[in-house]
């Protein structure tokens, strides 16, 4: 007999004799295999951002080669890009994959406002050397 919040563990007879398991155990077997397998699908660690890793890298690259490390707000962005890569490259060898790709969203961005503020700076530059022309022109005719 069945008490309450207890589960037969034994084996019964059906009524032509014959042992069966109870359904119970069948049915939780049912259920209790898809759910681990789901679990295990999920607590899976995430494949490394490899390719988040070489954009990141790229921007980092392209910002240098505008100039970012002689603009200094523009060079602090880079710095931070640069230190987030590094940091991640240490999540991906401790298999943190998320994390480093969350560190790589980071450092891209970083990079990205980087070559942003070089470009400003390198088109205000170009502006100024303009102005500084026109009003040597306008001098001139003067």
């Amino acid at each position: 007999m069945i008490r309450s919040n207890e589960i037969e563990m034994s084996s019964r007879t059906t009524t032509a004799g014959e042992q069966s398991r109870p359904h119970g155990r069948r049915l939780c077997a049912w259920v209790a295999t898809p759910i681990v397998a789901i679990c295990a699908m999920a607590c899976a660690s995430a494949p490394p951002p490899t390719a988040r890793m070489a954009s990141t890298q790229a921007a980092v690259r392209a910002a240098k080669e505008v100039g970012a490390e002689r603009v200094p707000q523009a060079d602090l962005h880079l710095k931070l890009a640069e230190e987030q890569v590094g940091k991640a490259k240490q999540m991906i060898d401790y298999g943190e994959n998320e994390r480093a790709d969350f560190l790589l969203q980071r450092a891209n961005a970083d990079a990205e406002l980087g070559l942003a503020m070089a470009r400003e700076d390198v088109t205000r530059s170009q502006a100024n050397r303009v102005i500084e022309q026109t009003r040597t022109i306008i001098r001139g005719n003067q």
